[in-house]
């Protein structure tokens, strides 16, 4: 954990906790959803929601909802509902918060003419390499310590479980989770991207060892499951096996793995998704295929026709990405 995080989470988790000065000295109560712009960041905001069953004192687990590119932190979190509809039970915030999470959904690197329209540096970047995902990874933005600030900023609004912060986001946004894991392993627990894979390690970033749960359609047309150029930026991808393989490697697994099929509980979907279980890892490494799904969530929003970003799964949902991360504490 880097010495700025950890002192924040630290000092402040024993304190009735509220909002930096820059932030207007908000206070945060059980079940409130509040946004501030991270201090010295201009135009990068997050949105920190609370579960209503808090006591108001007790360390909270963190989940970091990263959204795609092109998107916001608004978008993270619609993208993460059954239909899109952000009053639904099955959303990620709303599944997180029955568990006793707290969800921060923080805005990556504007490019203008259209503002809200945002990006992350996922990793790629480099003379002998490429940029996966916009102008964030082209420019260098250090979304890394953009990050380290966010988790300051949150620690000043309520305390932080510091064994159980997460990670998860979709194409850019799940590289961006990819890369945080990478970077910062002594900080986050366990990550579960879905349709964007490892462009930092993969592209010959320094990556450490952390539980992962990858999620990827083989019908994505934005972030191919086999990786290469193509989709809604045209920028060359990693593909999920040599994400996989990666983390593989590095998380001490055999060569073996388990297949299970996941119980097909809409026949309808056209998508039947199977779990791979890498054998003798020293961390869990896991990957789901949705085998005919799309550039979408599960069981999420079909932000756009089957025509563009494929179709989405109903085969699960939100359930098995909290369910890992409930099984992954850090020891």
């Amino acid at each position: 954990m880097t010495p700025k995080v950890f002192a924040a989470i630290a000092v402040l988790a024993g304190c009735r906790p509220q909002f930096l000065p820059e932030c207007g000295n908000v206070e945060v109560v059980p079940g409130d959803a509040v946004s501030c712009v991270v201090p010295g960041y201009v135009d990068r905001a997050f949105e920190l929601s609370i579960p209503e069953s808090w006591d108001g004192s007790s360390p909270l687990p963190l989940v970091i909802a990263y959204h795609g590119g092109g998107g916001n932190r608004e978008a993270a979190q619609t993208v993460a509902c059954p239909g899109g509809n952000r009053d639904d039970a099955g959303c990620l915030d709303a599944m997180a918060h029955a568990r006793g999470y707290a969800v921060v959904s923080p805005d990556g690197t504007a490019q203008r003419p259209l503002r809200d329209v945002r990006t992350w540096n996922g990793g790629g970047g480099g003379d002998d390499s490429y940029c996966a995902s916009g102008q964030a990874c082209a420019r260098g933005i250090d979304d890394i310590g953009y990050t380290d600030d966010l988790l300051v900023e949150v620690a000043a609004a309520i305390p932080i479980d510091a064994q159980r912060i997460y990670a998860t986001g979709i194409s850019n946004g799940g590289a961006m989770s990819h890369r945080l894991a990478c970077e910062r392993p002594e900080l986050i627990a366990a990550i579960a991207p879905v349709a964007g894979a490892n462009q930092h390690a993969d592209d010959g970033g320094p990556c450490g060892s952390i539980p992962v749960l990858h999620i990827h359609g083989t019908l994505d047309p934005a972030w191919k499951f086999e990786g290469g150029d193509g989709g809604f930026d045209k920028g060359e991808k990693t593909s999920v096996a040599e994400t996989m393989a990666g983390w593989s490697a590095r998380n001490g697994c055999s060569e073996t793995f388990v297949d299970a099929a996941i119980a097909d509980r809409d026949p309808d979907d056209g998508v039947a998704s199977t779990r791979r279980t890498f054998d003798g890892c020293a961390q869990t490494t896991e990957l789901i295929t949705m085998d005919g799904a799309g550039h979408t969530w599960p069981d999420g929003y079909q932000y756009f026709g089957e025509d563009r970003i494929g179709r989405v799964s109903h085969d699960f949902g939100n359930e098995v990405i909290l369910d890992f991360f409930d099984a992954h504490p850090k020891p």
